[in-house]
Formats: C-alpha cells, sequence, structure tokens
C-alpha cells in the first residue's frame, strides 16, 4: 500500500508539473527501499542498486517525461529517446549483441545478393543511350551483316565481334591473348571513343587493309607500360606486326567478351571474312530515335526471308531474333539470380523473427519498469515510441555491421563467380546498395519492433507492480508461438530449393562425359597464319610434337584434338550416301573434331564397333571417319554404319567421301547437362581445312601432371620459340568449370538454408529456454510432487514439438508451391521430389527436436527449493 500511495503522490506531482528535485527526492526514496530489500535477500548491494534501478528505468527517463509534458518538441523529444536507448542498450550488452548479430547476418546476406543483382541487373550498361541497343540472339556472317545494313532502315549502325586467341610476341616468352575481331561499324554502335587515338575506319576495315590495332586499357597498361606515346607503335600479333592506333577506356568492354587487341576482321581474318556460311560474328545493333524493337524485327525478318531466297544452302531456315542488349546479358542468369535473392530474402525474415522475439522477451523483463512510467502517467503512445526507438536503433546498428558482412560476402562471391557472370565486373556497393541497406534496417526496426513494444505497453499496472508478481503469464505468447512457426516454415522451404539443388547437381556430376579425365593435362596452342599458311607445314609440326611429347617417360600417351566440353569444335552440314538427298539447307548438321594421335586411347572413350584410326589414313589415303553412337542413331537408324559414306553438303569435291570405319562412345561436348549430338572424328592428316591452326594438346600422363608443364613448353619451343602455351589446365579442373554455374546456385542456396536453419534452431530454442525460466518455479512444485524426468520433458517440450511440426508442415506446403520456380534450375529432378521434401523435413525435426530438448535437459536439473524461491 505503501508503494501504491507513493506512486499516486508521484503522478499528481507529473500532472502538476512538479519540478525535477521533488521527483528524484521520492524516486529515490523509492530506489533506495527497494535496493535495502534485495540486499535483505542476500544480493551484493551493487548488484540490489543495478536491478532496482533496471526497474525502474532510471531517473533521468522520467525527468525526459517530464520534460515533454511541459512542451519539449518533438524532435528534442527523439534525442532524448535515442540517448536513453543508448543507455539501456548499452547497460544489457549480451541482448544488444545478440540482436546486432542475428540482423548483421540476415541484412548483410540480403546486400551481398542484393548488390550482385545491383550489379548484374540493375545498372545500367556502360553505353551511351544503351536502351537503343540490341543483341541477335544467334551469330552472323559478315556478308550477311552487310546484306542487313543495306536492306534496312530502322538502325543508326551495327557492327559485328569475333573473339579469337592470338599470339603476342616480342617480350619475352609469348602470351596468348585474346583478339577481336571487328568490322568498323562495331564502335560506333556501342558509342564509345577510345581515350588515346582513334577507331579503325571504314576504309581500313578492307581485304589488304592496313595492319592497325587498337588495344584495351588493360593490355594498354600491363604490356605497354602506359606509354602516352604510344600511338604508331608496332606490337606482334599472330606473326604479324601491327600499329597501335588507338587505347579504349579504362572501364571499357565488350557486351559478353573480353578482348585485349581489336583488329579488322577482313585484314586478322580475311579467309572467313568474305564466307557466307561462316556465322560466327555477335552482332550488335542500334536503334534510331523513335524506332520501335518491333519496327525493326519486322525489317530484319524481311532481310533474312531475302537472304534465305539468295543464299539458300547457307540461310535457309535461319531467322535472327532481335532483343535489348541488357536482356541478352542477363537472359542466363536473371533466373538464378532472383532465386537467390528471394531465397536470402527468406533468411532474412527468418532472421527479423529472432529478433523480434529478443525484443519481446526484452519486453517482458522490463515490463515491471514500464507499468511504472505508464503509472507516472506516460502515454501508451510515448512508450511504444521509446521501445520503437531501441528496436529501430538496433536494426540501424545491425545495418551497418551487415554493411560489413555484405562486403565479406561480396568477396566470397566474386571468387565463386561463375563463367555466365564473367563479363560483369567487380560488385559495387553504390549508393542504391547503401539505401537498400538503410531501408531495410528502417523497416525492420519499426515493423518488426512494432508489435513487442505494443505487447509491452498494455499490461495491468498493479499486477505489474505487485512485488511477488509472477511473469509466467506472459510465457504463453500468440506472437511468439506464430514468430517460431514461421520461422521453421521458412527454413524448410530454403531447405527444401538447396535438397533440390544439391540432388541435381550430384545427379550432374554422375553423368558420363563419356571419357576418363583423371591423370590428364591439356594446353592449348594456336600456329600463326604467317609461318604455317598450309596444311603440310601444320602436320608437320603436328607429327613431330607428338613425337617428343610421346618420348617422354612419365607420359602414357598424347594426342592433339579439339577438346571436349571446350566449345571449340567446328560443325559442318553432311550428306549419306544412298539416303535421299535433303532440301537445300536442311542438310543435318554434326559436330567435327579432327585428331591426331591416339585419341580415343588418351581419352579412354569406349570403341563400340570398328577399327581406330592408324597411321596409315593420312595425305593421299581415302579418307575415314569415327562417328559417335548418337550419329547413327539419328542419323543411320537401324543400318550398320561401318563402310557408309559420308560426305559435307555442298562439298568442293563431291566424289571424296570419308568413309566410316569405326563407332566411339558418345561424348558430352557441350556440357553435362545437354544432349549428345552427332559427332564425326576425321584425322588431322586428312583435313583439307588449313585455317583450322588451333590445337589442344592433351597428355595423359603416369606421373604429376605438374611435373610435365615445363618440359612440354621446352619442346614446344624448340620448334618454334613464337608460338604460346596457354590454357593449362587438368581434364577435371575442365569439368569442373563446366557445372560451375550449377555449383555456384547450390553452394549459395545451401549456405543460406544452414544459415536459415541455424536461426530457426535458434528461435525455437530461445523460446523454450524462455519458458523453462518463466516456469521454474511451476516445474519445482511439479518435481516437488514426484514428477519423473519424463513428465517434466514431456511438459517442457510438448509446445516446441507442436510448433515445429505445424511449422514443418507449412513449410511443406510452401516448398511445394515455391519450388517450381527453380525449375530451370534442376537438372533431372523434380521440384516436388517427395524423398528430397521429405528428407529435408525429417533433418529439421531433428534440429528441432535437438533446440528443444537442450533447455528441457536444463530443467531436469532444477531443485524444488530452489524454484520455490524463485521471485
Amino acid at each position: 500500500m505503501f508503494l501504491n500511495d507513493m506512486l499516486f503522490r508521484l503522478r499528481a506531482l507529473f500532472r502538476r508539473n512538479a519540478g525535477d528535485r521533488e521527483l528524484d527526492d521520492e524516486l529515490r526514496f523509492h530506489l533506495e527501499r527497494q535496493t535495502a530489500k534485495y540486499v535483505k535477500s542476500g544480493m551484493s548491494e551493487a548488484e540490489a542498486a543495478r536491478r532496482a534501478r533496471l526497474e525502474f528505468g532510471g531517473l533521468d527517463q522520467v525527468k525526459e517525461e517530464c520534460h515533454e509534458a511541459r512542451g519539449i518538441s518533438f524532435i528534442e523529444t527523439l534525442l532524448q529517446d535515442t540517448r536513453y536507448a543508448i543507455r539501456t542498450l548499452l547497460r544489457a550488452p549480451a541482448f544488444t549483441a545478440c540482436a546486432v548479430l542475428t540482423l548483421a547476418l540476415g541484412i548483410g546476406a540480403n546486400t551481398a545478393i542484393f548488390s550482385v543483382v545491383n550489379s548484374v541487373l540493375l545498372n545500367p550498361l556502360g553505353y551511351p543511350d544503351p536502351q537503343e541497343l540490341l543483341a541477335a540472339r544467334q551469330n552472323e556472317a559478315l556478308a550477311n551483316l552487310a546484306d542487313m545494313q543495306r536492306q534496312t532502315h530502322a538502325f543508326s549502325s551495327s557492327g559485328g565481334v569475333n573473339i579469337n586467341p592470338m599470339d603476342f610476341t616480342g617480350q619475352g616468352e609469348p602470351v596468348r591473348i585474346h583478339a577481336a575481331f571487328v568490322d568498323a561499324g562495331l564502335f560506333p554502335t556501342l558509342g564509345v571513343q577510345p581515350m588515346l587515338g582513334r577507331w579503325i575506319s571504314p576504309d581500313e576495315d578492307v581485304k589488304g587493309g592496313p595492319r592497325n590495332a587498337v588495344v584495351s586499357y588493360a593490355f594498354w597498361r600491363d604490356f605497354l607500360g602506359s606509354d602516352p606515346h604510344v600511338l604508331g607503335k608496332t606490337i606482334g600479333l599472330g606473326g604479324s606486326s601491327y600499329a597501335v592506333i588507338g587505347v579504349m577506356p579504362k572501364d571499357f568492354t565488350l557486351p559478353k567478351e573480353l578482348a585485349d587487341v581489336f583488329l579488322s576482321l577482313w585484314v586478322a581474318y580475311p579467309e572467313a571474312a568474305p564466307e557466307r556460311g561462316v556465322h560466327f560474328l555477335h552482332t550488335y545493333w542500334r536503334l534510331k530515335p523513335g524506332v520501335t524493337i518491333q519496327q525493326a524485327q519486322a525489317e530484319i525478318t524481311q532481310a533474312d526471308h531475302r537472304l534465305a531466297e539468295a543464299f539458300p544452302d547457307t540461310e535457309k531456315e535461319r531467322g535472327t531474333v532481335l532483343v535489348p542488349l541488357h536482356e541478352s546479358l542477363v537472359g542466363d542468369v536473371r533466373p538464378a539470380l532472383l532465386v537467390l535473392f528471394g531465397a536470402v530474402g527468406l533468411v532474412l525474415l527468418i532472421a527479423c523473427a529472432n529478433f523480434a522475439m529478443l525484443l519481446m522477451a526484452r519486453a517482458v523483463s522490463r515490463q515491471r519498469e514500464l507499468m511504472i512510467r505508464a503509472s507516472l502517467g506516460a502515454r501508451n503512445s510515448r512508450l511504444i515510441r521509446q521501445r520503437l526507438t531501441e528496436s529501430t536503433l538496433l536494426a540501424l546498428v545491425g545495418g551497418a555491421a551487415g554493411l560489413v558482412v555484405a562486403k565479406l560476402g561480396a568477396t566470397v562471391l566474386l571468387a565463386m563467380k561463375p563463367a555466365a557472370l564473367r563479363h560483369f565486373g567487380a560488385i559495387h556497393m553504390d549508393a542504391r546498395v547503401f539505401l537498400f541497406v538503410f531501408a531495410v534496417s528502417l523497416l525492420t526496426g519499426l515493423v518488426f519492433g512494432l508489435m513487442p513494444a505494443w505487447s509491452s505497453s498494455r499490461g495491468d499496472i498493479s499486477e505489474a507492480l505487485r512485488e511477488n508478481a509472477r511473469t509466467a503469464t506472459a510465457s504463453r505468447s500468440p506472437l511468439r508461438s506464430f514468430l517460431v512457426t514461421a520461422e521453421l516454415a521458412l527454413a524448410l522451404i530454403l531447405l527444401a530449393g538447396a535438397g533440390l539443388l544439391i540432388k541435381g547437381f550430384l545427379r550432374l556430376r554422375s553423368v558420363d562425359p563419356g571419357f576418363n579425365p583423371s591423370n590428364v593435362m591439356t594446353m592449348y596452342l594456336q600456329l600463326p597464319g604467317t609461318r604455317y599458311p598450309k596444311i603440310p607445314s601444320q602436320n608437320v609440326f603436328r607429327r613431330e610434337l607428338l613425337a617428343r611429347i610421346n618420348a617422354f617417360p612419365g607420359v602414357e600417351a598424347a594426342m592433339i584434338t579439339d577438346l571436349p566440353l571446350a566449345g571449340n569444335y567446328v560443325a559442318h552440314r553432311v550428306v549419306v550416301n544412298g539416303q535421299p538427298a535433303p532440301a537445300l539447307g536442311a542438310e543435318p548438321m554434326v559436330q567435327v573434331l579432327s585428331v591426331m594421335g591416339n585419341y580415343f586411347g588418351v581419352m579412354q572413350t569406349p570403341l563400340r564397333a570398328g577399327r581406330d584410326f592408324t597411321p596409315t589414313d593420312r595425305e593421299g589415303q581415302p579418307r575415314v571417319a569415327i562417328v559417335n553412337q548418337a550419329f547413327v542413331r539419328q542419323l543411320l537408324p537401324g543400318q550398320d554404319p561401318i563402310g557408309t559414306r559420308i560426305n559435307w553438303a555442298r562439298a568442293d569435291d563431291p566424289n571424296d567421301w570419308f568413309t566410316i570405319v569405326g563407332v566411339v562412345g558418345d561424348v558430352k561436348h557441350d556440357g553435362l547437362n545437354q544432349p549428345v549430338d552427332p559427332a564425326m572424328y576425321s584425322p588431322f592428316s586428312q583435313n583439307d581445312e588449313a585455317w583450322r591452326k588451333w590445337m589442344t594438346l592433351v597428355i595423359r600422363t603416369r606421373v604429376p601432371a605438374a611435373a610435365l608443364v615445363e618440359d612440354v613448353k621446352k619442346q614446344v619451343w624448340s620448334l618454334d620459340s613464337q608460338i604460346p602455351v596457354s590454357s593449362i589446365q587438368s581434364m577435371d579442373d575442365l569439368l569442373a568449370v563446366s557445372v560451375a554455374q550449377e555449383r555456384f546456385n547450390m553452394l549459395l542456396l545451401g549456405m543460406f538454408a544452414a544459415l536459415a536453419v541455424a536461426l530457426a534452431g535458434v528461435g525455437i530454442y530461445g523460446m523454450v529456454a524462455y519458458r523453462v525460466n518463466q516456469r521454474t518455479h511451476e516445474i519445482g512444485v511439479y518435481i516437488a510432487l514426484g514428477a519423473q524426468h519424463r513428465d517434466v520433458l514431456r511438459l517442457v517440450m510438448k509446445d516446441g514439438v507442436k510448433l515445429a511440426l505445424i511449422g514443418i508442415g507449412c513449410g511443406l506446403a510452401g516448398a511445394a508451391a515455391l519450388t517450381r520456380l527453380m525449375v530451370s534450375l534442376l537438372f533431372e529432378v523434380k521440384p516436388t521430389d517427395p524423398v528430397t521434401l521429405i528428407g529435408v523435413a525429417l533433418l529439421l525435426a531433428a534440429v528441432a527436436m535437438l533446440a528443444c530438448y537442450i533447455p528441457a535437459r536444463r530443467a531436469l536439473g532444477i531443485h524444488p527449493m530452489t524454484a520455490l524461491r524463485h521471485e
């Protein structure tokens, strides 16, 4: 009664705008009395004083509420709330650290992925007026591009580019670089001016034109020493000298490729430039102002029809599809990024649910303080605003910590970056990213702090002020139960997505590539056209190199070929002797790989029928070929392929046929997740393609491959010191690169799922532990009445297990619906795969049971006498 009388007096003082000194005296009187009671109960004086002050919120906050009643401005009050929130949070370091860490993980993961989404999907392209730029979905021939330019009027300019490896010499060891063979319209179409010098002009972009080169900023910096007087100087490329006429800006890159130098296609690759059927250019188009993409597409379609009528042998059934340049760049990665962004959003929701539960637990522990402040006349709106100030401050600090996590996460993402993202630069944290972090932090603090603040501002003052009030009534909060259930449901959705990706990836890696990658080393070589213009000189180099490499003690076998999974084979249309002639331009397309040496022995690809190549299959002898099983299935169904003759469609010599002498197993040339196309292998010595100067040296070793690299280089340079040896990698590494995108998706979603499960486990653990603490008196009575351990476990765990089962059930329903959005990312796995869904449900149930069991196990150690003295 004395306490209530005192509080009514204080309320009266407050309403009369009492002075600070009077208020301090009254509150100090009560604090001293409460401190004395705590000391009497066995506490130390320091601990008793600290607990009494925490219960009543300190003198300063009550004084600030008096100031508000006297007309202090909103801004000043907000500053007072902020100062008080800082003091309060500093007095509870464990709570503050847990809340900040929880939000830092959730906001940091979201920020890292948003940085990627921002860089890839949202940032504008680095070209003037990028909305006017279009790209063609398929490659085009240079002759076709010129015809289209003449026949259309919707475009202000257009251009094409093809990337080829080239050797750079003249500065020590020869180096392989990436050369962009371009037409004169490319740079005007992209609209980027050189940093130094000029572009290649139309007058120079002709057969026999001057050998001029525009170099990239990186090439100028790394190989030319950032020489400001570089214009006019010559560099050695592909065995020829080129004059440098321009240097591109630092931030310039081609839309889809990386290039070191830019050369005229007519000058650097005159063999391919006039060929109508060589569709090897990536083409880009700039719309005239006011022209729509639909109008441009209609003109291009008409041009396609005219080309098909004029050149049916090479252009029939071809169609050019134009898309916005940005769409062509991000189309392949957009689904994966959006799925990952959605997944990390679920992680943030789980972190926010944990944050809300921390605030609720904190509110219950401060209920007495808040009710006393309410009894002093503080309005509910003021109490709610104070709690929102604390939660928002915590969220903003968590967001700041999340920026650090995001920076580390962005570094990891760059290290994991798959080939599909290689043409995008570094992941930058620009103003949009900082605004995203601020908005997410602010919304998190306001939205997830509102409900705990509202709940804590309501209650029975007299009940809260009772000296021995039990807080067990607050332990059963519907909001807390909802948050735990939601956490588990969201975690299961993420687990299901990660499980599906893991299962799909494992199936992808179990696909038989058609060869044995173990103990196989590969190196890329390209013969300079100036020194090896004809087939005989090319074959002499290949034979001599193989003879030297095969003589090494640690080499089991070596060969030269177009490498599987590298994408550098040539495709040809073919005709089969004895079959009806297909329509012109509709002949079947096959992959054509030239080989020299023991190809099938080195790759350990099984021979299914017929024979392997022999030394007699060389120049001047009847041409032979070995085909894969897909060739037989699709082009020779029901026939004995051995002895069948095939030839190129529209061959220069229609009587010079290839005879099939063998059939080998299928090899995955385009990727493990791609179907096998018909393929044929023919000896390098019998091909008539002098322009096929590239090759991959493949060596199966009996010793560690790294020990042979320098010896192999020496043998290459002993034959020709100007040929660079590049792309040195094992076949295992090449196989890993081919599934890098799938591994990236799986690892990232798996990490998010693991984080979500950990947060959900912490959430349900915290809820059960909190309830154990609130029900200590009840549990002690239960034990004193003779309850067995299993009874106590059942009592403590039943609520947590019930919520876990509800959350898992809701999560299964959500996973069945949302994982359908991942269908494009899965390989031979259905989005509703029952084994995966059941497996992740059992895993999450085990985590939830463990999280419930740990605090329940601790409850078994409660001594009845200690429990009866609780509170």
